[in-house]
Parts: C-alpha cells; sequence; structure tokens
C-alpha cells in the first residue's frame, strides 16, 4: 500500500563535517529514490564557521525542489567567550522565518558543552523562546544524547572514535533533562518536536510521565545506535507506547548527502537502506536493522499513517512555505561576509557565490 512518506529530520552534510555545496545536489536524487514525498532539511548553524553555509543551502534546497522540501533554520551563536553577553537569536529567528524557513532547529547536544555553557533557559534566550510560542513556530530541539555515551563500558566504538564518550568532563545525563524541564516551566505552549524519542527508548514509563506533562511536545523516531534494538527488548510495551502516542510521533531518518568520507551514491544507498530497515520495523513483526534480528512493532495502517506524515504535516504545514527571493539573497550575503571575515572561512566562499548564482537563475525563471 502507498502511503504519505516524508523524512522529518534530513542534514545536508554531517554535523561535525563542513556542509559543502554538492550536497544539496545529493537531496532532490534521494528524495526521488527513496520514494519520499517530502524532505525536512535540518540547519545546525550556531558559531562555528564550517556551519555558515548550512541556512543558504537549506534555501537554496527548496527552491530547486519546490513543494517537497521544508527546512528548519538555525540560528547564528556569539563565540563562546561571549556566550554570556546579550544575543539578538529573536531578530535571527524572526528573519529566517520571514525568508521562508518552515521551523526553528536548535541543538543542545553534550559534545559543545565543553565550549557552551550557558543554559537555555537563561534570560538571554526569553524573547527568542517567547516569540517561538507566541507564533507557535515549529521547533526541531535536538536534546542530550544516549546514555551510554557517559559510560566507559558502554560505549560503542565508533561513537568513542567520533570523539562522543562524555565521561565526567561535561554536564550528566540529568543535566539536560533537568535543563529542559526548567524550559518547559517558562515556555509550556512550545511546539517543539524532540527527535531520538529524547533518548528514552529504554524508559517507556519515564517518557510517557514527560508526555503527559507537556502535551504540546512531540518526539520523533530519527534513529539513534540504541533505539530498535530497546524497542524490540520490550515489543508489547513498545507497541503499546506507540499505539497510545501515535498523533505525537514523527519518522525521521538523520540521513544526509554525500561528503568527503563517502561518496553521494553510497550514503543515498546507505539511507535508502536505513528508511527500510526502520518501515519493516514499524509495519512487520520481525525484521532486521543494522545486522541484528529484531522483533517488530507491527503497527496497524492507521497508526503507520500518523507517523509516516501525517503527524509532520499537521506540525509543520500541509505544503513547504515559499522562499523571498529578495530576503533570502540578503541573508546570504551576509553569511558570505561573514565567512570572509573568518581565515578559516575562506574555503567556503566559492560555494556560496554558486548558491548565488543559482538564486539568481531560479529567480529569473521564476519571474
Amino acid at each position: 500500500m502507498t502511503r504519505t512518506l516524508i523524512d522529518g529530520h534530513y542534514h545536508l552534510g554531517r554535523t561535525s563535517k563542513t556542509t559543502r555545496y554538492e550536497n544539496v545536489e545529493d537531496l532532490s536524487l534521494y528524495r526521488q529514490e527513496a520514494g519520499l514525498e517530502a524532505v525536512c532539511v535540518h540547519s545546525i548553524v550556531q558559531w562555528e564557521t564550517k556551519n555558515l553555509l548550512r541556512n543558504p543551502l537549506a534555501i537554496l534546497a527548496k527552491i530547486m525542489d519546490p513543494g517537497r522540501i521544508y527546512a528548519f533554520g538555525g540560528v547564528t551563536y556569539p563565540q563562546p567567550d561571549r556566550q554570556w553577553e546579550p544575543f539578538d537569536y529573536l531578530g535571527q529567528a524572526e528573519n529566517l522565518i520571514s525568508i521562508g524557513f518552515d521551523g526553528i532547529k536548535i541543538l543542545n547536544k553534550p559534545l559543545y558543552k565543553g565550549e557552551w555553557r550557558i543554559p537555555y533557559y537563561h534570560r538571554n534566550f526569553d524573547a527568542f523562546f517567547g516569540w517561538l510560542e507566541k507564533e507557535q513556530i515549529p521547533v526541531m530541539f535536538h536534546i542530550g544524547d544516549p546514555k551510554e555515551f557517559w559510560d566507559i563500558n558502554r560505549i560503542p566504538k565508533r561513537i568513542y572514535d567520533f570523539g562522543w564518550y562524555y565521561g565526567e568532563k561535561l554536564p550528566s545525563y540529568e543535566s539536560f533533562y533537568e535543563e529542559t524541564e526548567k524550559i518547559l516551566e517558562k515556555f509550556p505552549g512550545l511546539n517543539m518536536t524532540i527527535p531520538h524519542f529524547y533518548f528514552l527508548s529504554d524508559d517507556l514509563k519515564r517518557l510517557k510521565v514527560f508526555l503527559d506533562r507537556h502535551p504540546n511536545v512531540k518526539i520523533d523516531i530519527t534513529p539513534g545506535g540504541e533505539m530498535y534494538f530497546n524497542f524490540s527488548v520490550c515489543q508489547d510495551a513498545a507497541r503499546g507506547f506507540f499505539l497510545e502516542y501515535q498523533d505525537r510521533i514523527l519518522f525521521g531518518t538523520d540521513n544526509y548527502g554525500g561528503n568527503e568520507d563517502s561518496g553521494s551514491k553510497e550514503e543515498r544507498l546507505n539511507g535508502i537502506k536505513k528508511i527500510q530497515e526502520m518501515k519493516d520495523f514499524l509495519e512487520q513483526e520481525k525484521s532486521v536493522f543494522q545486522g541484528v534480528s529484531l522483533r517488530g512493532l507491527s503497527l496497524p495502517e492507521s497508526a503507520l499513517n500518523r507517523i509516516y506524515g501525517d503527524n509532520f504535516i499537521r506540525w509543520a504545514g500541509e505544503r513547504p512555505k515559499p522562499v523571498r527571493y529578495t530576503e533570502a539573497e540578503k541573508m546570504m550575503r551576509e553569511y558570505r561576509k561573514l565567512a570572509g571575515e573568518r581565515q578559516d572561512g575562506q574555503e567556503l566562499l566559492g560555494d556560496f557565490d554558486r548558491i548565488l548564482e543559482q538564486l539568481k537563475k531560479r529567480r529569473e525563471t521564476w519571474e
């Protein structure tokens, strides 16, 4: 049976790598080859120069595949040594939505807490979150990481090799949940989705309490390394949870375009394989995920339809927002100027010029 399938959690490049122009060229092929009705691109920017192409490329992706690409923009941050100073997060968010972004992406990942210590419930973010809440802007808010990343005896080797072992030098696993509660105390109406099942796939009772306490919050099933294995261990409980919260669970993959570590075709094939394994797990009683046999959830058609696409559409809109070309070009030139002022941004300038050239061509065609 044909269902509307939307990948609500896609990145143009790997989080730890520089996103490049080629990544946006991969996206349309990925969407078509994977049989996706739409894809939502998430841009993480923060303060690092290597991320400056992400918002411009996300807007270009919307223009190159109109009506099929949603994009959540990320705001820039001050350098970490100035993090406690007031900063215009609100103005940036307003501008991104005005340009044509469909929502805002926020990252609260332990990896960055060595440099970025200011909590999101600090008054510096009050105007930002207050506006997002008032306007009901969709927010994708990555919070925390799997608890294994704090345990030297349980962390997977490939994760350790990425440098994602947090040990005792970074804030604890529990501190991220405490921070979230303080944010939601201030802004309980945030139109927020927390990806990766809020890293509570092994504690569904705790997640149920959280969701019941915060009825506006949604979660997605973008795979963490542990998630589907945890669901398989408690198959009946997991199936019951998915049925109870089927209106608040979104489909997403964390797939990304090719980069210097792998070619575009290889990444597309890996991404399509991941989608099929996720679908098999949700649709069948027995499945294979990452080479391991699992007990699947065998969800009914009604729940699958909601998870695969309906919930995302209710959250982010039936169609992606149109791009305002003049405002988009202004943003792209501002980001190019910022890259040009930094020594480590010189290698990005050629990509910025390619983006602006494509924007001009598309605008002339549109007009």
